[in-house]
């Protein structure tokens, strides 16, 4: 709060007078100290050295990020941080990555050859690159249409002359690709008797490729990306359908590959690294398949890479596609397949996001929490597995739609034990919405003991530096140590925590979530109902 206040006392927090003016990169490098300390966050430029004392990591974590483009730091560190509108009032303007202090670029003053330059690139140029690579996930580039013909040839074209003559001139180890279409459709206009609307396109470093494919706002893709045969597979799944993106690469290209969905925009963001470090003239050739509907998710043999405790009773499994990298949508769900005396044991598992564990997205993998019941059929044998290990999954499941979300201000999440893991997906979703803005997110946590509670220090953190969250634990068999609410799923519990008119009667667009044992779920159901929460504001997660 006293960040707040300082925000609104008139205080010039700039440094620049509070008018909005473009910063180079070569500029941003000076302001690299604990007094003038300024950060770029996907194209946007803050001065950020009145919030250092505010900062709840501390000023010298904060200050890791001084002086250069610090966007894939913060979304390693604090992906669920609404940024944008905490440091609202330190905005310097935006990171001028198109036109570089030609100096440094050009490096008239070191006249070595083009070869030694682009081996090593100087710090201007590096950081030009980064910032054309985290611009391009934060706004809509240029990009190919894809139609629903059977198969579809594209020759990967080179950058305009311009960008190109840019590139070659100066050495910058950067392109992007040619103009192309429109904008995606929404993935409102798509029904399951249609498939949908497809487009990509591409940018690259000397050292990597990044493919881009766009399925349209809210529309809750899923994917995965494998090499094969010297070509990049994208595999691209929504609303139903299926349909592969296969790349014949201008170059060679190697593992490993990285796979990430943003999922306010619906973008598949794949990146594969590059054999030989060069500028390609252009990506290869594209086929885009023809759309297929999806009637049995595929089986995918999985390495255990990491293993960790949680809880107790919890372990949180890191497990990598042998293929390649997968990501599932958002309120999905995979099958853990399993053959105990000779019968085959399936339980449901709701993939964790990278932020929620402390190996990040290392091993690219799908990362699961497994709570052990000591008479299950399953989870004592899930979590006694070892790196190295071979586990079998299938899926995705689920029939959440996250467009219903589309225009929803308050969320509440009423989950019970390991029911959290789809909430936390959903949680970052909304906290990181630009377009409505969330104004809250209210979970509500039922365990039986305080020990039982997963995540209780990441949810401590989320709730220090977004004041829109709140989080109400509930425990059933509670210590007499314990001062917070007690009791199981009922009326009262609701009521008393959230407030009855809040529920059925404010203002603003809400949803409700709930996730837990098939008992607590139908409990909270009709719990629901009864305090006036539409049917079509509901989603019961049920495995």
């Amino acid at each position: 709060m006293d960040w707040i206040r300082l925000g609104n006392s008139g205080k010039d927090l700039t440094g620049v007078g509070g008018r909005i003016r473009p910063v180079t990169p070569a500029e941003l490098a000076t302001h690299n100290t604990e007094k003038d300390a300024w950060l770029a966050i996907r194209g946007r430029v803050y001065n950020i050295t009145y919030y250092l004392p505010y900062h709840p990591g501390g000023p010298e974590e904060l200050l890791k990020g001084a002086g250069i483009d610090a966007t894939e730091l913060f979304d390693k560190v604090h992906p669920w941080v609404n940024y944008d509108s905490l440091l609202a009032k330190c905005l310097v303007g935006p990171l001028r990555f198109d036109r570089p202090d030609a100096e440094e670029l050009f490096d008239i003053s070191n006249p070595s050859p083009k070869s030694d330059r682009l081996r090593e690139p100087s710090k201007a140029q590096e950081l030009v690159r980064k910032s054309m690579e985290n611009l391009a996930n934060c706004i809509t580039p240029v990009r190919k249409k894809i139609t629903t013909k059977s198969e579809e040839n594209v020759k990967g074209s080179p950058p305009s002359k311009i960008m190109q003559s840019l590139i070659q001139s100066s050495d910058l180890p950067v392109s992007i690709s040619r103009r192309a279409a429109s904008s995606p459709l929404k993935s409102a206009d798509n029904t399951k008797d249609s498939p949908p609307s497809l487009r990509f396109d591409w940018i690259q470093t000397s050292t990597k490729l990044t493919i881009s494919v766009y399925t349209g706002l809210l529309a809750n893709p899923g994917g995965c990306a494998r090499i094969s045969e010297e070509s990049l597979f994208i595999d691209v799944a929504t609303n139903g359908w299926l349909r592969t993106l296969k790349l014949v690469p201008e170059e060679a290209i190697r593992d490993p590959l990285q796979i990430r969905v943003f999922s306010e925009s619906g973008k598949i963001e794949v990146t594969v690294l590059k054999v030989t470090n060069k500028v390609w003239k252009n990506i290869g050739e594209t086929i885009f398949s023809s759309p297929t509907q999806i009637s049995s998710p595929r089986t995918l043999e999985c390495r255990v890479m990491h293993v960790e405790r949680v809880s107790h009773d919890t372990t949180l499994l890191a497990l990598a596609p042998k293929t390649g990298p997968v990501v599932v949508p958002l309120g999905h769900h995979v099958r853990v397949h399993h053959r105990v005396k000779d019968k085959e044991c399936i339980r449901s598992y709701t993939p964790v996001g990278d932020s929620w564990d402390h190996f990040g997205n290392e091993f690219s993998a799908l990362k699961l929490a497994v709570k052990r019941y000591d008479n299950g059929a399953l989870s004592p044998h899930l979590t006694g597995l070892k790196v190295g290990d071979l586990v079998i999954l299938s899926g995705s499941y689920g029939n959440f739609q996250l467009h219903k979300l589309k225009q929803v201000k308050i969320l509440y999440l009423i989950a019970a034990g390991t029911g959290i893991t789809p909430m936390l997906g959903l949680l970052r979703f909304m906290l990181t919405r630009s377009n409505p803005r969330c104004e809250r997110v209210h979970l509500l946590f039922f365990n039986k003991t305080e020990e039982d509670i997963l995540f209780k220090e990441k949810f401590e953190e989320i709730v220090r530096q977004d004041e829109r969250f709140k989080i109400a634990h509930v425990l059933s068999n509670a210590s007499s140590a314990w001062t917070g609410h007690k009791g199981r799923i009922c009326s009262k519990v609701l009521t008393n925590i959230l407030g009855e008119k809040s529920l059925s009667k404010g203002d603003l667009p809400h949803f409700a979530c709930l996730c837990g044992p098939t008992e607590f779920t139908h409990t909270g159901l009709d719990l629901l109902k009864k305090l006036g929460i539409k049917d079509n504001d509901i989603h019961a997660f049920i495995g």
